[in-house]
């Protein structure tokens, strides 16, 4: 499915972003288009999850920034997560924020992905990803409703299939007490799964049309 799997060692952020390959967000903005929907960020809620993973992978280079943010609660929110002992675990043995890059075979468009975390297994033999995604959900079950919603569902087989990976894991983070933290395996969902292939696989197709009569 994806071929000239790259990895880019040492990419900040924003080096990540300025690459000119289509990530998982640009895909959205295309379906957004696509649907004619007007995508308008929110650029309080773009820096919280910016700085909430920051905090939470990697902690020795995080800082607060000009942003208007809750930081206080965002930082006791990113302690939390890390003290949680399947999440220190992970966070322990995984690397974090690595830019990848690959090219999608049917297609020949270029692809960039970025995990949050990347864990092996002991034996190199298994590959997962995880992905912390901070939500208002009240339950683990109004949690759950969010995956197809947001098109979880769609990143989880786009980063799979490009990075050529076994398992995909988000991990719900309630921001409100009582915290709580909801592990997911979409990869273990093989409905879901499938639906998230053809959803990336169909926009990746619009968007090679697109470029094609963008230079005719």
């Amino acid at each position: 499915m994806f071929h000239n799997l790259t990895v880019h060692f040492g990419l900040t952020q924003d080096q990540h972003r300025a690459l000119p390959h289509v990530s998982n967000t640009d895909l959205s903005a295309l379906k957004a288009q696509a649907l004619g929907q007007l995508r308008t960020p929110n650029p309080v809620a773009l820096a919280y999850g910016t700085a909430f993973h920051a905090a939470t992978l990697e902690p020795a280079t995080y800082a607060r920034t000009p942003d208007k943010c809750p930081w206080e609660q965002l930082e006791q929110l990113a302690r939390h997560v890390r003290r949680q002992r399947y999440c220190r675990d992970l966070l322990y043995r995984g690397t974090p924020e690595l830019t990848h890059t690959a090219t999608h075979t049917a297609t020949g468009v270029q692809v960039k992905v970025r995990p949050d975390l990347l864990v092996r297994s002991p034996a190199g033999r298994r590959l997962t990803l995880i992905d912390f995604k901070t939500t208002s959900c009240r339950d683990r079950a109004h949690f759950l409703t969010t995956i197809e919603q947001y098109d979880y569902d769609r990143q989880a087989a786009f980063y799979l299939d490009a990075l050529q990976a076994d398992r995909f894991l988000i991990i719900g983070v309630q921001k409100k007490a009582p915290h709580a933290l909801w592990t997911v395996e979409v990869s273990a969902n093989l409905i879901l799964m499938e639906q998230g292939r053809k959803k990336y696989q169909r926009l990746l197709r619009a968007h090679a049309q697109q470029s094609i009569s963008t230079a005719a």
